[in-house]
Formats: structure tokens, sequence, C-alpha cells
């Protein structure tokens, strides 16, 4: 019998819901028994294994900030802000240090001083104004703005500790 002709003889059920299941299905996988499982020699760590050297693709093979660069620039911007810089430019002078460090470079900003007084650019002053020769009496020993900002070798620098 042709599929034409077996299609015009398929009698039409009416779409009934049926009350009770009349047959069971159930699926079985059945494949084939795999071949003896051999040893793999890796390396046997984990890649999120905590004694993995998670800064093994950071500076110097890479551009990322190690573990201990990111510390030191979270803890540079918490002293930033707390001295009165916003956000985004406290970020932007922590990051400028990141490559100073990087660069074995020998200065400082007056921001990374301990004997940095003041809590915003038009308060700051030098608390070792004359090891620093920042001024000569006391009453000029404030900074300006800029002086802050601009990396420099300082007589009097203490790194405040971070």
């Amino acid at each position: 019998m042709k599929w034409l002709a077996r299609l015009k003889n398929i009698e039409i059920v009416p779409e009934v819901e049926p009350t009770e299941t009349t047959k069971r299905v159930s699926v079985v996988f059945v494949g084939a028994i795999p071949p003896p499982i051999r040893k793999i020699e890796r390396d046997p760590a984990a890649a999120n294994d905590p004694a993995t050297d998670g800064d093994r693709w950071c500076w110097p093979h890479g551009t990322a900030m190690t573990g201990a660069e990111i510390d030191t620039f979270t803890a540079r911007l918490a002293r930033f802000t707390d001295k009165g810089l916003n956000l985004d430019v406290a970020e932007s002078v922590a990051d400028k240090l990141v490559t100073r460090d990087r660069e074995s470079d020998d200065r400082a900003l007056c921001l990374e001083c301990l004997h940095l007084a003041g809590q915003a650019a038009g308060s700051w002053r030098c608390g070792n104004w004359q090891v620093a020769a920042v001024a000569i009496k006391s009453r000029d020993a404030q900074l300006p703005g800029e002086l802050a900002f601009q990396l420099q070798r300082c007589d009097g620098f203490k790194g405040a500790t971070l």
C-alpha cells in the first residue's frame, strides 16, 4: 500500500484527554562498556587551589596588578580620600604611584607623607617643614595643591603606614 493511500484510510479521532494512562513508557539507555581507564599524567593542583600562585600572570608577566599592589592601591585610595580628594582623582594618583613603584622610582608625593596635615587642598601643611625645606617659618608651611601632587625627593619625607 502506498503512503498516500494509508493517509486516506486514517480515521480522525476526536481530541479527548484520556482519563487514565493506557501505556507506560520507559526509556533505557544502553551503551558500550568503556575500555579500561588509563591514568592521565597532569598537574594535580586544581585551578582554584589556594596553593596555586594567583599572581603568575600579573606584573612583570602582564599588566595586571599583583595582590600586593592591589592592597597598596586600596590603602592609598583610602588615605587620599581621607585627605580630601574625590574618588576619581584619588584613583588617578594611586594608579600613577603603581607605575612609579614598578619603575623603582625613589620620588614621593606629599600625599603619601606622614607629616602632611590637613583635610583638603587649601588646608594641607607640612609638619616637617624645616627638614623638608618647604618654608622658613612655621606659618609659611602651608603647601600649594600642585606641590602635593608632584613626585619629588624630600629630606623630610616619612611614608605613612599603608
